[in-house]
């Protein structure tokens, strides 16, 4: 019993052998039919019946679209012909808001005139060419149906001159340069010295600071509490860093004024002016200085002298 217990004990396992069943099917070959012609071309009927048809379709609505483009033009071409549309006479254009501008040359180089039709005219077309005139700042055209039209026209409303590299400008309410200065253009304003282009150029459309001290000043001297007035100067000097310097038209002396405090410093003046006046000593003064609170200082010309 010992032996044959040792015995089973020392053999080794063996491997169970695993069979794997193998397909014995026979591989058939594919087989390649060959298409039939006939039914081939059968198939491609659909879509060439398909084709010849949207083309068809295609062409019949570019056909239907000319024709009636056609009969658009002919029709437009009928209205512009008929009198009923056509302006009359010269007083069937209306010019508002003319002083100094010339519009109606601009209509004549427009070829708006009695005879021509309502619908020929265009009025963006002629509004921007109306613009390029200096003086007009917007324009406005209008139809009034059937036969007559309307220009309304704003001109820029100049309040000053201004100096720049020894030309002279015309300035507008709002700031802007709209023209050279010529000849037979108005001159009845002061004169504003000191600037540059640089301080007409706008910033999110609003004017430069010193330029808006300008406009504040010059509203200043438009009010009647104090005994100069903006029609009264001549001229108006800006410096940057030591303010405004006026010269009044009556007498030829600069005021200098600085940034602030104008009505007080004016109040001054109108204090020391009669003084002077009286002893006739303005001739004699170059410039007054008013920047100072409780007193005026006075600069004389060359070898000049005050009287006692």
């Amino acid at each position: 019993m010992t032996y044959a217990r040792s015995y089973a004990t020392s053999r080794r396992p063996q491997k169970i052998k695993r069979f794997r069943r193998t397909s014995n099917k026979r591989k058939i070959p594919k087989l390649h039919f060959r298409q039939n012609a006939f039914r081939r071309r059968a198939n491609l009927w659909p879509k060439i019946k398909a084709f010849i048809l949207t083309t068809g379709c295609l062409i019949g609505a570019v056909v239907v679209l000319a024709g009636f483009s056609l009969v658009l033009v002919a029709g437009y071409q009928y209205l512009l012909t008929m009198p009923h549309f056509c302006i009359k006479d010269a007083d069937g254009i209306t010019i508002v808001g003319q002083v100094r501008s010339h519009p109606e040359a601009v209509l004549r180089e427009m070829h708006i005139k009695p005879g021509i039709s309502l619908l020929a005219v265009q009025p963006l077309k002629i509004e921007k060419a109306l613009l390029q005139q200096p003086w007009i700042e917007h324009a406005e055209l209008s139809r009034v149906w059937p036969d007559q039209i309307r220009v309304v026209v704003r001109e820029h409303q100049p309040v000053a001159l201004v100096k720049i590299d020894k030309k002279l400008y015309l300035m507008n309410n709002r700031g802007i340069l709209f023209k050279a200065m010529e000849p037979h253009d108005p001159h009845e304003f002061p004169v504003i010295t000191g600037l540059e282009l640089e301080h007409f150029q706008r910033i999110g459309g609003t004017m430069s600071p010193l330029l808006a001290k300008v406009f504040d000043f010059m509203e200043l001297l438009q009010e009647k509490d104090h005994f100069l007035s903006l029609a009264t100067v001549a001229e108006i000097h800006v410096d940057a860093e030591r303010g405004f310097t006026i010269y009044p038209s009556e007498f030829n002396i600069g005021l200098s004024l600085g940034f602030r405090d104008y009505k007080q410093k004016l109040a001054n003046l109108q204090k020391v002016l009669p003084h002077l006046q009286q002893h006739g000593e303005l001739a004699k003064i170059d410039r007054i200085d008013l920047n100072y609170p409780q007193r005026v200082l006075v600069r004389l010309k060359q070898n000049e002298h005050l009287q006692p």
